[in-house]
């Protein structure tokens, strides 16, 4: 079966290295791309959302969150350099939703200023996509 390589890396860890791949979705600015063997070369902006790397019959499917970064497709391999990303398994699905109330109720407070708003929008885009990789993949 005709598969490529994914390496999805952040600024603090490799996440993975060398994922075979059949297909893979990708969160961009732009919208979701699908990805597949022999795909033209592009090189987009993420958008925080859930990464899908399907794999094949003997590798299992493997889901990420992704926060904003960089995904580069050439030559069958595709890297994701992203800001900040978990594997499912990583995730807790507790933390997150406290993590989204803490958020919600920062941003709710009124008491931030300038770029503290945008700061915790992010924050809670990324939990509401920790808790729906969670329940997406029965963790919840």
């Amino acid at each position: 079966m005709n598969y490529f390589e994914v390496d999805i890396l952040t600024p603090n860890r490799v996440l993975a290295k060398g994922i075979p791949a059949e297909s893979l979705l990708i969160p961009t600015i732009r919208g979701q791309i699908n990805v597949l063997p022999e795909h033209t070369h592009i090189i987009a902006k993420l958008d925080t959302g859930a990464l899908t790397v399907f794999g094949s019959a003997d590798d299992p499917d493997r889901h990420f969150s992704i926060t904003t970064g960089i995904c580069k497709v050439l030559n069958n391999k595709v890297t994701i350099l992203s800001n900040v990303s978990e594997e499912y398994s990583e995730i807790s699905a507790e933390r997150a939703q406290t993590a989204l109330e803490n958020a919600q109720a920062k941003l709710a407070s009124g008491t931030l200023i300038g770029d503290e708003v945008e700061k915790f929008r992010r924050k809670v885009e990324r939990a509401q996509i920790r808790i729906q990789l969670a329940k997406q993949c029965n963790k919840l």
